[in-house]
């Protein structure tokens, strides 16, 4: 269910319960991923669940937004997160910047390995790639139960 208004709608109850946790720890840290990259953590955020379940799935994707610098890509993005927030099976996000080269990184960890190729087909995902230079965006897929992404927070 990527639906954004139902997104929307389901992001905002959440918020009203307090389903979310922001770690303002995060912010400012670095996040190595297995390749070298080095990024910026700019936001991260939990939905709060009595779930014990580890989730299935990360969802990994890089983009670079045309006629946008990084700081105003890091502004606009509190707008967007109020779509996908709510998306069905959606667990937790890291938003990270390279400042020296203006790529994007958004790391998600999802439910299932199919909760997070509905998103690779969203509205938010299409939104993200038509503002973007098309050469920068790629993404992946990780199901959790075959491959592990190796990152670290520096």
């Amino acid at each position: 269910m990527t639906n954004p208004l139902i997104g929307f709608i389901k992001t905002v109850i959440m918020f009203i319960f307090k389903k979310f946790h922001f770690d303002k720890n995060l912010v400012n840290k670095k996040i190595q991923m297995e390749n070298g990259a080095v990024f910026t953590i700019f936001r991260r955020v939990e939905v709060k669940t009595n779930k014990k379940e580890i989730p299935g799935a990360i969802f990994l994707v890089r983009f670079k937004p045309i006629d946008m610098t990084a700081e105003e890509n890091i502004k606009f993005s509190k707008k967007t997160m109020m779509i996908f927030m709510g998306f069905r099976g959606f667990r937790s996000k890291y938003w990270a910047v390279n400042y020296e080269t203006g790529l994007c990184q958004g790391l998600y960890e999802w439910n299932t390995v199919k909760d997070a190729e509905n998103y690779s087909k969203s509205i938010a995902m299409k939104f993200m790639a038509n503002r973007s230079d098309p050469a920068s965006v790629s993404f992946k897929i990780i199901d959790k139960s075959k491959e592990i992404i190796k990152y670290k927070i520096i």
